[in-house]
């Protein structure tokens, strides 16, 4: 008897170890559930918070580079999300630097471009480049040291060509400006000439108008009869109308 209720205990013993084994181990279970709920959540929020910054970013602006230094700072425990934070960063850098390179491309103004002739267009052009060398700088949190470095001498290699051509500009202007200047002086020069010549030609015909006004001036009826009177008092006749006509013509200078 006292062996059957040895027997009976033990199996109530194995009974309850076994019940005791599985309720653990659905706890265990259960817990371990819990916990892959909770990462998948995690990685749930924090991919959430990588898109977020992802959609974003527009890799022809200025604040593309600040999205992505965000990305970047972004606190992450899960594997998932860190691989998805790499795997943007890296596209997101590589689309930002052949932005800056095709974007330096379209800046360089070739020679057979009519706006290459063009000072102002020019000007504004290199101010453009030299303040985009700043903002390269400024990205040394994305860009390594080579990468900054290839893009301002690209941005010097430009914009040096563009000085060369202002100070041809320049000089072909100031040269253009010397020869329209002396072009009006000489100009003016035979203006002065001009006007003192027909200066010259209005006083000649006024003197010759006064000369005629002054002749015209004498009674010729007048004169023919004094000249009548002098000759018949010297000669004690009446003159010729020969005689008088004479008298006239070198009176004005006609006959000697």
């Amino acid at each position: 008897m006292k062996s059957r209720n040895k027997v009976i205990v033990v199996l109530i013993l194995v009974i309850i170890s076994f019940g005791i084994f599985f309720i653990k181990k659905n706890i265990d279970h259960q817990k371990e559930l819990h916990a892959q709920k909770v990462y998948e959540n995690k990685v749930t929020t924090e991919k959430k918070k990588i898109n977020e910054l992802q959609n974003s970013i527009s890799i022809d602006s200025e604040s593309a580079s600040n999205t992505i230094v965000k990305i970047k700072n972004l606190n992450l425990t899960t594997k998932e999300a860190q691989s998805l934070k790499s795997k943007y960063i890296e596209k997101d850098i590589k689309a930002v630097y052949e932005f800056l390179e095709s974007n330096l491309d379209s800046k360089d103004i070739p020679s057979n471009d009519a706006r290459f002739n063009n000072i102002k267009e020019l000007q504004s052009n290199v101010a453009t480049l030299e303040n985009n060398v700043k903002s390269y700088q400024e990205m040394e949190n994305i860009f390594n040291k080579n990468k900054i470095d290839f893009l301002i001498n690209k941005v010097s290699k430009i914009t040096q060509k563009e000085k060369d051509q202002i100070v041809k500009l320049q000089a072909e202007e100031t040269e253009k400006a010397r020869l329209m200047a002396e072009e009006e002086k000489a100009k003016k020069e035979q203006e002065l000439l001009l006007e003192q010549s027909v200066s010259d030609q209005s006083d000649s015909s006024s003197n010759s108008s006064t000369n005629n006004n002054i002749n015209q001036t004498t009674d010729p009826v007048a004169e023919a009869d004094e000249f009548r009177k002098n000759f018949k008092e010297q000669y004690g006749r009446e003159p010729s109308s020969g005689e008088v006509q004479m008298y006239w013509l070198r009176k004005q200078g006609i006959v000697k």
